[in-house]
């Protein structure tokens, strides 16, 4: 049985869509990991457990993309500039380190699909891991560690947790959190 990935449409002007892959139990993760520094691969890699919904990841990949049509990214590629939203901090280096991969071995991998073509299929197969449905991602999500990169720990309650997070990543350059 196959799993489907996560897909989305990015703002109409980039004429871009989204597609996220669940994977657990990956064992090449340091293959995966140097294919994407190296620029083999067109993709962000993804930390699940800072990862509490999908549509934070949207979040960041919609901003990323509108960055590049606007030449205003932070960061030298698209992949990496997802990241870097994902992340409070404007430092770049932190921002990859703590959303993407190092040793875990498991792993969101987000491509983001326009005129260029869909690579997806072709670095997916090279995945030696499970791939999960997008509906267990909060089961990866580590609710400690999430509260603690975005500055949470005072939190009483996680009502509403997603919708802090997210005007949190889409504030920080307006905010100093």
């Amino acid at each position: 049985m196959s799993v489907e990935p996560y897909e989305c449409d990015l703002d109409p002007d980039t004429n871009t869509s989204l597609k996220v892959y669940l994977f657990k139990d990956v064992k090449n993760v340091e293959t995966i990991r140097k294919n994407v520094i190296k620029g083999l691969w067109k993709c962000s890699i993804i930390k699940p457990s800072l990862i509490l919904d999908v549509f934070q990841v949207a979040v960041a990949a919609n901003r990323a993309v509108l960055s590049e049509k606007t030449q205003t990214m932070v960061t030298k590629t698209v992949h990496s500039e997802l990241l870097y939203n994902l992340s409070l901090t404007k430092n770049i280096s932190q921002s990859l380190s703590k959303f993407g991969i190092e040793k875990d071995n498991s792993l969101l991998v987000c491509f983001l699909i326009n005129d260029d073509g869909d690579v997806s299929q072709d670095i997916v197969k090279e995945i030696d891991g499970e791939q999960c449905p997008l509906t267990s991602l909060n089961s990866f999500t580590n609710i400690q560690d999430l509260k603690t990169v975005y500055k949470l720990n005072n939190l009483k309650s996680d009502v509403d947790l997603l919708d802090i997070i997210v005007s949190k990543m889409v504030t920080k350059n307006f905010i100093n959190h």
